[in-house]
């Protein structure tokens, strides 16, 4: 079986391979340049190098829905190429069966679990600050609560890499049985074609379905555990060019006599047509959602301001003051870096509005309540609307909060 399998020249699987380790690598440096984490400690977000806080949760909301809909119009026309170009785990699927091979059973467990460790360090440093931790590593302190979380990941990931491996694909992955639920006939897949006059040229070698380490046959119509990865195709090349007839399995789209091969790209716009009417709203719907999170993101706020009234100061007083004279100006940076915001009160008659500071130094995520104290001079019954603005001078930040005062 190695001598028979070793012949294969694997030459998808070389694009399919630097694809994979390229994500690998992404997905792995993303925590470290912030293109991508959480931080739980300070309750914010990067994203591709931008500080989002929790007022800002609708443009992530927006970026992870804009991905969803172009992995679904992707599968729609291609099947599970991302379970097969993109997702790690079958990466591991591969590699851990080499490694069966080239370090024994034992060996391949060990580097799993090496592998995993180094695996549950990176995920927890995309929730916190992974090179604080290493420096923590370094000086010889042992924080538990993120070496419990690393041990915990590890093993999960050393099950999934040593003894799970393509069960998690086939039983688990929930992105595997949205695939089963949002493709079709017309969805690309694999087919054996015959010469013209009908002639059957497959030579039954079944070197194709023993290649496919998802264990599916592409010689049959069950499919759903196919992740494209393209190994039977030169598993055929090899069989067909011995036997000096072309390759008889190929990827294709359309259904039944309409299947086209990919090759075929003139006939090949015909079908994938007949995807077009499922394709249209996930492929429209990915293209506004990311112009709209571009927008917010580059318009997004870096200052919030709140005005409410101060309960605890109106009680204190021990009796009404007006509608609620003292106020609590609440101011949270929403910027990257740290800012000297200005703060004033428009709109109220001179005198009568008294702020507890007019200036506030703030580092990033960080807040300052103020107290504002309105406190007329001369009795105007009515409603006095007016507005209080923040300023930040270092980022040009502003923001306005308009409420009222009534004096009865």
């Amino acid at each position: 079986m190695k001598s028979r399998l070793g012949k294969v020249k694997t030459v998808i699987r070389r694009y399919r391979r630097a694809s994979q380790m390229a994500v690998l690598s992404l997905l792995i440096l993303s925590p470290f340049v912030n293109l991508f984490r959480f931080d739980l400690p300070s309750m914010s977000l990067y994203l591709f190098g931008v500080r989002l806080w929790t007022k800002h949760v609708v443009v992530f909301f927006l970026l992870l829905v804009t991905v969803i809909y172009f992995i679904i119009a992707a599968s729609l026309l291609f099947g599970r190429v991302f379970c097969g170009w993109v997702c790690p785990q079958n990466l591991f699927n591969e590699v851990t069966r080499e490694w069966d091979r080239r370090f024994g059973r034992a060996g391949s467990i060990l580097v799993s679990l090496l592998v995993g460790l180094f695996g549950g360090f990176v995920v927890w440093s995309y929730f916190s600050d992974g090179t604080v931790l290493l420096r923590q590593y370094l000086s010889g302190q042992v924080p538990v609560g993120p070496t419990a979380f690393i041990a915990a990941a590890g093993l999960f990931f050393t099950l999934a890499m040593a003894w799970w491996r393509t069960a998690i694909c086939r039983v688990a992955c929930p992105y595997g049985h949205l695939q089963s639920i949002i493709t079709n006939a017309e969805t690309m897949h694999l087919q054996v074609f015959n010469m013209p006059g009908t002639r059957d040229i497959c030579a039954t070698c079944g070197l194709c379905a023993e290649i496919c380490h998802m264990g599916v046959d592409p010689r049959t119509p069950e499919q759903k555990n196919c992740v494209v990865c393209g190994d039977c195709l030169d598993a055929c090349a090899l069989v067909s060019q011995a036997r000096g007839v072309p390759r008889v399995l190929n990827f294709t789209i359309g259904a039944g006599e309409r299947a086209v091969a990919l090759r075929e790209r003139g006939r090949l716009l015909q079908n994938v047509r007949h995807l077009a009417p499922r394709l249209v709203l996930p492929l429209l719907l990915t293209t506004v959602l990311s112009g709209v999170s571009g927008y917010l993101l580059a318009n997004r706020p870096l200052v919030d301001l709140v005005v409410a009234k101060d309960h605890r100061h109106v009680l204190a007083a021990g009796g009404p003051v007006s509608s609620g004279g003292v106020m609590a100006v609440s101011l949270i940076n929403l910027a990257d870096r740290a800012d000297h915001f200005r703060l004033l009160v428009e709109g109220l008659p001179e005198g009568w509005a008294a702020l507890e500071r007019t200036t506030v130094d703030l580092g990033p995520g960080e807040r300052a309540l103020v107290r504002l104290l309105v406190n007329p001079t001369e009795r105007q019954v009515g409603i006095h609307r007016f507005t209080v603005r923040v300023v930040g001078e270092q980022s040009g930040a502003e923001a306005s909060f308009e409420t009222v005062h009534v004096v009865y």
